[in-house]
């Protein structure tokens, strides 16, 4: 009865993708690396570096505590090699440092250093691609930028802020810089009373910070030490037209 009848034949099963919470956490990488002085074994995977140390001691040769790195906290990685004085290129190559961001408080980050030490230059040139890649893959991070710097900022240590702590940031990240700076003499506003508002506000508050006082109740504030000039434009210029004599001085001053 089954001679002459076709086949039917059966659609392969639909693989479905990963859930979008097991996104990129496929193992890119695994090897070992020499972390604080501790073989670990480590996974590199899209999202993460992942490493744990190996103990040998254990029956089936497991391995301690895990730690993760999130790489979008990653904003810089670089070979380590070893260099004589006056050396600036070459050197023996020691692994790889990958440069992270930490959370040190709400509204403040500061950086970190983390060593994955390997001997073989096949093995750390394999692993820096790849991380490479990754973070190369962030579109929205900035492969250059326009800083201001105004020196007469801060009891004019804002030049000495940039240079000491925040060029050798962006120089780590491989972002190019072009530097202003910026020396203001005066502060001119021309609109109607909410902005000539914010803008003596702004003077006001920031010569207050930079003479140390607080912020939230000021019975004799310290005088800006930049002028402010006015040319009302607003729809509402009552307070304007009580400054008249100072926005004329001031544009008198200008000119």
């Amino acid at each position: 009865q089954g001679r002459g009848r076709r086949r039917r034949r059966v659609a392969p099963l639909a693989v479905s993708p990963p859930p979008a919470s097991e996104r990129g956490e496929e193992p890119l990488l695994r090897g070992i690396f020499e972390i604080g002085k501790r073989s670990c074994d480590v996974v590199l995977s899209a999202r993460r570096l992942r490493w744990s140390p190996i103990v040998p001691e254990s029956p089936a040769g497991g391995t301690g505590r895990e730690e993760i790195i999130e790489m979008k906290d990653v904003f810089s990685v670089k070979l380590k090699r070893r260099r004589f004085v006056g050396q600036k290129k070459g050197g023996t190559l020691l692994g790889i440092t990958i440069f992270k961001c930490l959370h040190k408080e709400e509204n403040k980050l500061t950086d970190c250093a983390v060593h994955l030490n390997n001997l073989s230059e096949d093995h750390c040139n394999s692993w820096f691609r790849h991380l490479k890649e990754i973070l190369n893959g962030f579109q929205n991070r900035p492969k250059s930028l326009k800083v201001f710097v105004n020196p007469s900022s801060h009891k004019r240590e804002a030049t000495h802020v940039y240079y000491e702590k925040v060029a050798p940031l962006f120089k780590l990240a491989d972002i190019k810089t072009d530097i202003i700076r910026i020396f203001i003499d005066f502060v001119f506003c021309v609109g109607g009373d909410g902005s000539v508002s914010e803008v003596a506000h702004g003077l006001l508050l920031k010569a207050q910070i930079d003479a140390g006082k607080g912020t939230d109740y000021i019975p004799a504030p310290v005088r800006a030490s930049v002028p402010l000039g006015v040319i009302p434009a607003g729809e509402a210029k009552q307070y304007c037209y009580i400054l008249s004599v100072i926005c004329f001085k001031s544009l008198w001053h200008i000119l």
